[in-house]
């Protein structure tokens, strides 16, 4: 129970009596023009502050109270973590089941993701009140039922392959936000734990805990980071940052089934809002560690290229410093919190070692990696085409050692051979090439969209990322068709976010892009940056022959769209004022020369560095009006989305020699890219408290129980002639 003092309840109590007596003492006349009140009237704010409302203030107050100890006493209860405006600590609260109704999953076909949330909505509406797009993912679902094994989409095929924990997962949408009865169900009798998982063709899957050691909890995952050559570190000093920094710790132990079941029964004498608060604490703690271990590699993959065409990075250095200071900075602030909450203790449990939501974000991350990494192998060489003249189906007209098969559609078995073998027969190619066509490609590009939430808050997101060769009289050039020598490449990222507040109406929370080309004798550089239609940042330059461009300062707005909408709790209505916040920016490290003479038939293009777009969009809500008498407030936060989408490239056009065994004096495409995704959706929730009578109530305001994850889109090194120039 809350142990906290009710002075404020107490003082509260003195009011109403101070104003029933002076109720009393009203004239006779004054009270016959003011009728009884309804119940309704007395739980509207706008009313209690009428003059009517004062002379009913005590026989109101009295309704009030009593309906609300009927509502509260008939209820379901629960523990939960208290609000700071209701003296914060735990204590009992009685609440009403939420279910969303007015929902809108869209698109997000391209990712793990995206099949998970569309598919557990269905369950979190019982399958009832569906929208036209979740009706049409549920007949999809139906249909993969019905025809058995064979394969007809790569989602179907990452779905089949983990049958057995596919369907767990879409089922458990149920449980919303509920960790503690996904983890019941998890090991209940239609569950995952303890058991043997198969396909759809009934093929053993391999086991969820790969037996890799893991850390006590996410706080000793903590070690100093490195920095640039030649740039003051942050230096760490202390105590905690020393506790964390524990190799022990950090290779704690083995998951397993059985070590989550010892785990929640250690931990089953504290409440679960108090061990997943703790959780998501360690959560914000791992994106700090995630974020630095980024703009880290971002810098040593840029500089690596730089130095090797002998740029100075010395600029490149020092902003990256600059960042890798400040995170450093936050990372220690937290660690010195986690320490003063007992998390960094070695000799015994703590609350930050588990939770019911660590089971679930642990299986999280033992279980998309392996189906993303499926799913984008099957995207990229069937272009989930499997109509008839495909050649997944026709895996014969290949010719490729191996696939001795003509449909491999059959089941997710043979699917997953003709990946295995196709995948290796088309990386090892010297050409970019298009699997589902054969055709050569002169660029690689990747792209999805989609949205998810509901009218109290939603949010969606579209990307664009790659690069490309672009052939005379296209592109950035604009030029009418040219010669060979007026060839260029360029680089591309491009990211949306829009969100919806207390109503169905989109806002566009964030568009971030950056595009780097080369054209004429330089390099054209494009960033624009925008929140809420508002331009925050914008570059579009050209520059002459050679460059170095380094980039990368956020933009933010705390408050970008608000609303406001009522919430029941118990039975009282309270008012309350929603809004959405927003990070974005994209970095930008470019290098590149040009040195092109068409007369004398030169040219030499290069064109390198990484590209990312990133943002994050959030959700929160505040206390508006309520009736007096009723203390009231807010807890929780929702990420909409935290997106990172960061483009390496390295491209290059030049001639070779006329002395070249097999392609003398032949324009060439030199590609390397790599495009990696990081996305977190719809996590967390944001939930009202009221209390009267010292009877506290609770209702959602919006609940998710989110899904994220970081996977490489694609990766390819090649080389293509283009033409034989004389």
């Amino acid at each position: 129970m809350n142990q906290r003092k009710h002075t404020k309840q107490l003082r509260r109590q003195l009011r109403w009596a101070g104003l029933s007596a002076t109720v009393l003492a009203a004239p006779a006349s004054f009270a016959q023009d003011c009728p009884k009140p309804t119940l309704q009237q007395c739980v509207d704010a706008d009313y209690r502050a009428s003059s009517c409302g004062s002379v009913h203030d005590a026989y109101c107050q009295g309704e009030v109270e009593q309906q609300w100890k009927a509502g509260w006493e008939a209820a379901p209860k629960r523990v939960a973590l208290l609000p700071e405006e209701l003296g914060g600590g735990v204590d009992t609260v009685a609440y009403e089941p939420h279910v969303p109704k007015r929902t809108r999953f869209q698109g997000m076909d391209q990712s793990i993701m995206g099949q998970v949330l569309k598919g557990q909505i269905l369950y979190r509406k019982n399958l009832e009140n569906l929208t036209k797009d979740e009706q049409a993912y549920l007949s999809r679902i139906r249909s993969w039922e019905k025809d058995g094994t064979q394969v007809t989409s790569c989602q179907e095929f990452v779905d089949e392959k983990y049958l057995g924990f596919s369907r767990f997962e879409r089922q458990a949408g149920r449980y919303g936000d509920d960790y503690r009865a996904f983890f019941n169900g998890a090991f209940g009798k239609d569950g995952i734990a303890h058991r043997v998982l198969y396909s759809r063709d009934q093929e053993k899957l391999a086991p969820i805990w790969d037996g890799q050691r893991t850390a006590k909890n996410a706080y000793f995952r903590f070690t100093p980071g490195r920095y640039p050559k030649g740039t003051d570190g942050y230096v760490f000093k202390s105590e905690a940052a020393k506790l964390a920094n524990n190799v022990e710790a950090r290779n704690w132990v083995a998951p397993s089934d059985h070590w989550h079941q010892e785990q929640a029964e250690q931990f089953s004498h504290i409440a679960d809002d108090v061990l997943n608060h703790y959780q998501v604490e360690q959560e914000s703690f791992t994106a700090l560690l995630r974020q630095r271990d980024a703009v880290y590699a971002e810098w040593e993959q840029a500089s690596k290229v730089l130095r090797s065409r002998d740029h100075q990075t010395v600029e490149l250095d020092k902003l990256t410093a600059e960042r890798l200071y400040g995170l450093d900075q936050a990372i220690e602030e937290s660690l010195v919190k986690a320490q003063k909450d007992g998390c960094l203790d070695t000799q015994g449990p703590t609350v930050c070692d588990w939770s019911p939501r660590r089971y679930k974000t642990m299986l999280e991350a033992a279980m998309a990696p392996r189906r993303e990494a499926d799913l984008q192998a099957c995207l990229f060489l069937t272009g989930n085409d499997f109509g008839l003249e495909s050649f997944v189906r026709n895996a014969d007209k290949l010719k490729v050692k191996g696939l001795d098969r003509k449909d491999y559609t059959l089941s997710s078995s043979l699917l997953a051979q003709y990946i295995a073998i196709y995948g290796a027969h088309i990386h090892g190619l010297n050409v970019p090439t298009n699997p589902s066509t054969g055709a050569v490609r002169h660029g690689g590009e990747a792209s999805d969209s989609g949205y998810a939430g509901g009218d109290t808050f939603g949010g969606g997101y579209d990307y664009v990322a790659g690069w490309e060769y672009v052939q005379p009289g296209s592109g950035l050039s604009n030029k009418a068709l040219g010669a060979w020598c007026d060839s260029d490449v360029r680089l591309y990222g491009e990211f949306n976010a829009y969100a919806n507040v207390f109503g169905p109406t989109r806002h566009e929370m964030a568009h971030v892009s950056g595009e780097a080309g080369t054209e004429g004798n330089g390099i054209r550089l494009k960033l624009d940056a925008r929140v809420l239609g508002t331009s925050l940042y914008s570059h579009d330059k050209h520059y002459p022959l050679r460059v170095t461009f380094y980039e990368g300062k956020p933009v933010f707005d705390s408050d970008v769209a608000k609303a406001s909408t009522t919430f029941v709790v118990v039975f009282v209505p309270v008012t309350v004022q929603g809004g959405l916040s927003a990070e974005t920016g994209v970095k930008l490290n470019i290098g590149g020369a040009v040195t092109r003479n068409c007369t004398e038939d030169l040219l030499g293009v290069d064109l390198y560095g990484t590209i990312t777009p990133f943002a994050s969009v959030k959700g929160f809500a505040s206390v508006g009006i309520g009736i007096p008498g009723l203390q009231v407030g807010v807890k929780g936060e929702l990420v909409i989305a935290r997106v990172n989408v960061p483009l390496y490239g390295d491209i290059g056009l030049y001639l070779s020699s006329p002395s070249h065994p097999t392609n003398p004096n032949t324009l060439y495409l030199r590609a390397s890219s790599k495009l990696d995704i990081e996305l977190r959706f719809l996590d967390g929730s944001i939930k009202l408290f009221g209390e009267l009578l010292f009877l506290k109530g609770e209702t959602t305001i919006v609940s998710w129980s989110g899904f994220g994850n970081t996977w490489n889109i694609y990766n390819e090194s090649k080389s293509l002639p283009l033409v034989r120039v004389y």
